[in-house]
């Protein structure tokens, strides 16, 4: 695994050009394009364009001279670190004045032009100063982006992690300026780290975002025992957490940078001065290196490339030897296949054993129905070897021409007569063979995507006996609404036709699942419960989305039961499941109470499946304690021979109405299901919302609690140094810390030296709304959002079963 984590330094204002200081290996300098010289000019010109009479002047703003440059322009590859470049702070995109706004332009698109001349791989630009007319700073950006190509600088805005008064706020900041740019692929974001612990559903969110850099204040670290510069456990959690992402969550840049500024304030409180800063930093990432690098080798592709691909289709395409290969690399599902196999005979020899003499002398039949190169024939051979089970009949279908000579090598290598090879198509087998077992490998990432049913269907109404087992012998698709702009992002620059009416397999793209629990679909049994099941499914099913987000799509999501208690599952770790319909198939183990939650948890090291994602046209924006309905259908035509998918999204919130006030939305909330298992996620460092809460207090707001959970840091790494231990508790530099706006403002300069030339510092807009009571209250359900119906009779993607 290549590690795309590095770390920058923002020196001290008139540190001059000597960056390379001794013991400071930084990869990156973060450092402002232009200097004051520029500014003044910049202002003078301003002023002599207003003064002008004749208002047929065409405002026109000069480029930066030599001596007005901060960043000189080079000729040699000296060994230096690279720049990062600070765009002018002193500018007003959001100005009322068009006047200045154009000005404003000028001045960065001189900036950018420059940055782009001499290699600069990424400028950061100051937030707007007045929220009032963000809108106006957002049309600004996006006219600066159309200046993009391959060879410009990423543009990131700076922002704090969260505000405390809102936590989301600065995201949703963030969310309005990317929506109205258009999610442009050079549109990113630089995060100063915070001073407080972070609440989990804001770090998700933010995992999710396309993060370049992350602004680390000396004044957010604290001195340990030796008197070292440490960072606290919550923050060592971020950056290990974004670490993990690996500048995976961008489409451009693709790299992630740990950016110290501030340090020169403190140096000479702590032991080792400036460069410990630097090394703690590197211990950092170093430890954290290791602990990936690990999960690499245990669980390969784990941190591979992000890509998007078209679900697999082998029932119409020919799958490749190359595709072959990567699934038999899954020792894990195979030997959770091997060990199904054997304790499913080992129950057929141990009923044989104990039944009528006639059927013990019947040979066991066992089909491996698509059986590719042979490894599912593999684990059932070993198994009738292991339990020495004399009389077997066992048959390999396969309809692949270029598999079938694998298996015949196979065959004459290992298997001899023990194996009889038939190459048909498993939909239209006809064979008068009864079967014992049928073992399969036919799931997709969705669990019936890949058209297990379809294709098990024909032996189950012509091979099957009383007593006939399948494994796997049930599967389960599951749900989560998600919100993923670098999927948003690579599904509309994609040059394929229609791409958000098709499902895609999402490898290695960050996502954040915004709902309280995972939902069941629909589930497939083999053989069927009843013989009504049907091929087509349809489910309407109810999300709570406790906190504001913006949907992309639907991430999907499989389990199955293999047999007994030994199944697989890539539904994600620490998360609930809500189940619909009957639990038998569930093992005990895992029942709860009530019968309707269980507990996710993706298996170990199994690499075969990643996710699939049904998208959305458009993202839906949905605001908090939002009710989100989704409708998803698993179509099967038996007129036309055709499988395809439809869905769609709606939200709803819950308004309060008398007869004595107007109507205020408030969170209804239903009585939470007692199932042992709480609504909020895992700590890892960070504080989560409460659970729900019941009819009762239906009128109580979500908001994050204020009792902090115990600090949780990264574990299992090799200590290099106590020096470098993190701070357990609040001490060190408390009395100089700075909110996350001080921590943006510092990087850019404002309201430190150097006033802006324009007043900028217009008061930011607050709304506040009354609390209305009433002597009687009724509450309604109203729809604030819908989606298009997608993949409408499959007119956009199907899979055809001729």
């Amino acid at each position: 695994m290549k590690s795309n984590v590095f770390v920058g330094l923002k020196p001290a204002v008139g540190a001059g050009a000597d960056y390379k200081k001794s013991g400071d290996n930084y990869d990156y300098i973060l450092h402002p394009i232009t200097n004051s010289r520029y500014r003044e000019r910049v202002k003078k010109v301003f002023q002599e364009y207003r003064a002008e009479v004749d208002r047929n002047v065409t405002l026109w703003v000069p480029e930066p001279q030599l001596q007005e440059l901060c960043i000189p322009p080079s000729t040699s590859k000296e060994d230096s670190p690279s720049f990062i470049g600070l765009l002018s702070s002193w500018v007003d995109l959001e100005s009322t004045d068009t006047c200045v706004r154009e000005l404003s332009y000028q001045v960065l698109i001189n900036e950018w032009n420059y940055a782009k001349f001499v290699g600069i791989k990424q400028l950061i630009l100051a937030p707007p100063k007045n929220l009032a007319n963000l809108h106006c700073y957002a049309l600004m950006v996006a006219r600066l982006l159309l200046k993009c190509d391959a060879e410009s600088p990423v543009l990131s805005i700076s922002l704090p992690f969260f505000e405390d008064t809102d936590p989301l706020s600065t995201w949703e900041l963030w969310g309005t300026i990317r929506k109205t740019c258009g999610y442009h692929p050079s549109l990113t974001i630089s995060l100063a780290l915070p001073r407080d612990r972070t609440p989990s559903y804001v770090l998700q969110r933010w995992l999710a975002e396309p993060v370049t850099c992350l602004l680390v204040s000396s004044s957010i670290f604290a001195t340990n025992q030796y008197n070292y510069p440490v960072l606290n456990k919550f923050n060592q959690q971020i950056i290990f957490e974004f670490q993990k992402i690996n500048g995976n969550s961008q489409a451009r840049l693709s790299e992630l940078c740990v950016i110290l500024h501030g340090i020169e304030k403190y140096a000479a409180q702590v032991k080792g001065g400036e460069p410990a800063y630097l090394e703690y930093v590197n211990y950092l990432l170093k430890r954290g290196d290791k602990v990936l690098a690990a999960e690499s080798v245990s669980t390969p592709g784990k941190y591979s490339e992000p890509r998007i691909m078209p679900p697999l289709d082998p029932y119409s395409d020919e799958i490749s030897n190359a595709v072959y290969h990567t699934f038999e690399q899954d020792r894990v599902k195979y030997e959770l296949y091997g060990r199904a196999i054997k304790e499913a005979l080992k129950e057929m020899k141990i009923n044989r054993m104990a039944g009528a003499s006639a059927l013990n002398s019947a040979p066991v039949t066992i089909l491996i129905a698509g059986a590719g190169r042979g490894p599912l024939v593999d684990e059932a051979f070993k198994a009738v070897k292991e339990l020495n089970i004399q009389n077997c009949h066992m048959v390999a279908l396969e309809k692949s021409s270029q598999a079938i000579l694998y298996l015949q090598k196979r065959k004459y290598e290992y298997w001899k007569d023990a194996v009889e090879i038939v190459k048909d198509d498993m939909c239209t087998w006809q064979s008068s063979i009864k079967i014992d077992l049928c073992v399969s490998e036919l799931l997709g990432s969705f669990g019936c995507n890949e058209l297990s049913p379809e294709c098990l269907s024909n032996i189950e109404r012509n091979n099957c006996k009383k007593g006939t087992v399948f494994i796997p012998q049930s599967y389960s698709s599951f749900l989560a609404p998600i919100s993923s702009p670098l999927l948003y992002q690579t599904l509309k620059n994609l040059d394929v036709p229609d791409p958000f009416e098709k499902p895609w397999i999402v490898h290695s793209i960050p996502y954040c699942i915004i709902s309280t629990k995972i939902n069941e679909a629909w589930c497939f049994q083999h053989p069927p419960a009843t013989i009504n099941d049907q091929l087509t499914k349809s489910v309407v099913t109810d999300f709570k989305i406790k906190n504001k987000c913006e949907v992309h799509g639907l991430m999907g999501f499989f389990k199955a039961t293999l047999y007994g208690d030994i199944g697989l599952s890539i539904v994600p770790d620490d998360s609930t499941i809500k189940l619909i319909g009957d639990t038998d198939f569930i093992p005990d183990s895992e029942k709860r109470s009530s019968g309707l939650y269980v507990k996710g948890e993706h298996t170990p090291n199994m690499t075969s499946w990643s996710p699939i994602i049904f998208p959305l046209k458009q993202p839906l924006f949905i605001p908090d304690d939002t009710e989100l309905e989704v409708f998803m259908t698993r179509n099967h035509s038996s007129v036309n021979r055709k499988f395809w998918y439809e869905w769609s999204v709606s939200s709803y919130v819950y308004l309060v109405m008398s007869d004595r006030s107007p109507p205020s939305r408030r969170p209804i909330n239903k009585p939470p299901v007692q199932s042992g298992y709480e609504e909020t996620s895992q700590d890892n460092g960070f504080y989560s919302s409460p659970p729900a809460i019941g009819v009762e207090r239906a009128f109580e707001r979500f908001r994050p609690s204020p009792n902090y959970l115990s600090e949780h840091g990264i574990s299992g790494f090799d200590e290099e140094s106590e020096a470098f231990e993190g701070a357990e508790s609040e001490s060190g530099f408390l009395g100089h810390q700075q909110s996350g706006w001080k921590s943006v403002n510092d990087i850019h300069g404002l309201g430190i030296k150097n006033p802006p030339v324009f007043d900028l510092h217009s008061p930011l807009g607050h709304s506040a709304s009354g609390d209305h009571s009433a002597a009687e209250e009724y509450h309604v359900r109203v729809k604030t959002g819908v989606s298009e119906l997608h993949n409408v009779g499959g007119r956009f993607n199907n899979i055809s079963l001729r």
